[in-house]
């Protein structure tokens, strides 16, 4: 069989690193900030909890896997492993707002 071309392997996928990779910031930037402040509310909330624990899953998740994915594909591996790296932050808000917040 005949290996098939991929064309020339040192070229990336982008012609725009730069705007790549302030896309990736904004995605991961949300997520810093909406994923606390939807856990937040969703334990101060009563009726609603669903809701802010899903805008704060997916918010902490979600973004760094949709960063991670938009950077991999743009070639750039630096910026797709810090967007990984930032799905530790659901754990270390988690423990940061019970340790903070007083019980009810």
């Amino acid at each position: 069989m005949t290996p098939i071309e991929n064309g020339d392997a040192d070229q990336r996928n982008t012609r725009h690193p730069t705007g790549v990779r302030v896309t990736a910031g904004l995605l991961l930037a949300a997520s810093l900030v909406l994923g606390p402040l939807g856990y937040v509310e969703a334990i101060s909330a009563d009726a609603a909890a669903a809701e802010w624990y899903t805008l704060g899953f997916g918010a902490s998740v979600g973004l760094p896997l949709l960063a991670a994915a938009i950077t991999t594909v743009a070639g750039d591996r630096r910026a797709a492993v810090w967007s990984l790296a930032l799905l530790a932050w659901p754990v270390v808000y988690v423990a940061a707002v019970h340790l903070l917040v007083p019980a009810a």
